[in-house]
């Protein structure tokens, strides 16, 4: 057998990094619709800043997960049947105070660069913040975690589309527009798609452990159809924007990643629940990260 991780590697694949893309695609969309609008520049570091925010929240979130399926018996102790990736407390290659503080760390860089922002944009960040770090903590912990419910989906869309996007954009234009809330749905419902997924392949054991979420309650074959609405309304919602005057032409170029969101629709139709959901998963946050960063370059492209 392969030796376990350590060092850098194991906190690495703690952190579940094919999942962190979620985080950047919202940022990406928020600043280009700042910076191609009519508010002059001045911060442009303030991406990047959101950007560490997000991704120290996401990965955070996801250590939290990881100990807290292994003490609630949601994982397995040696985890052998685990059906997504590797589960670095389950394992025992990590113990779970040891996967809590680190989560803690990556919450208290997030909480650092929050306070920057908070200079800048004032007590709606201060407020933005204190939800996105309660929900991330909430997701595993409390008496009734986001995790054993049927509203993961709707959190996540909420702050990895929707907060993600109009709190970049409110950074520099001091109010929350009603393009930026658009996009924001529109690149936060791929992100419930992910989950949705995440929660479809594990619905065995997730109704073993007593949990109750949105895939287990309306099963297969309507988490099904939800999937297609979640990664295909998006491009519907660009056409939108567009056509009401709030987004530029060019933006529509995200429009060209249609297809792999047919393909994945198509592809979660044809597969059994399970461990074969593993890569379609990696593949929707992929689509998703092409979607945005394509619709925001063609915000970048004059046209007549």
């Amino acid at each position: 057998m392969n030796a376990p991780p350590t060092g850098v590697r194991l906190w690495w694949q703690a952190i579940r990094p094919k999942t962190l893309g979620m985080a950047a695609s919202p940022v990406v969309l928020g600043a280009a619709l700042a910076w191609t609008g009519a508010t002059p520049i001045t911060h442009v570091e303030v991406p990047l800043v959101i950007l560490l925010c997000a991704i120290a929240i996401q990965a955070g979130t996801n250590l939290f997960n990881d100990a807290q399926d292994y003490l609630n018996g949601t994982d397995d102790a040696d985890g052998a049947e685990r059906l997504g990736p590797p589960r670095v407390t389950a394992l025992g290659w990590a113990l779970p105070h040891q996967v809590s503080i680190a989560g803690l760390t990556a919450f208290l860089v997030a909480l650092l660069g929050g306070l920057y922002l908070i200079t800048i944009g004032g007590w709606p960040i201060y407020i933005l913040g204190l939800a996105a770090l309660g929900a991330g903590y909430l997701y595993s912990h409390g008496p009734y975690p986001i995790s054993r419910s049927p509203f993961g989906e709707l959190v996540v869309i909420g702050f990895f589309g929707i907060a993600a996007v109009t709190g970049t954009t409110y950074l520099y234009t001091d109010e929350v527009t009603l393009e930026a809330l658009i996009w924001g749905v529109a690149i936060g419902l791929p992100a419930g798609a992910v989950l949705l997924l995440n929660n479809v392949r594990d619905e065995v054991g997730d109704r073993q452990a007593g949990r109750r979420t949105l895939a287990i309650l309306i099963g297969i074959k309507a988490s099904r159809v939800f999937y297609g609405m979640l990664v295909l309304a998006p491009y519907a919602l660009s056409v939108i924007c567009v056509a009401m005057g709030l987004t530029p032409l060019a933006a529509l170029l995200g429009l060209l990643t249609a297809p792999l969101a047919v393909r994945n629709t198509l592809a979660f139709g044809a597969t059994t629940p399970g461990p074969s959901l593993n890569p379609l998963l990696g593949a929707t946050v992929r689509t998703q990260g092409l979607f945005a960063l394509s619709s925001a370059l063609g915000m970048f492209i004059p046209l007549p």
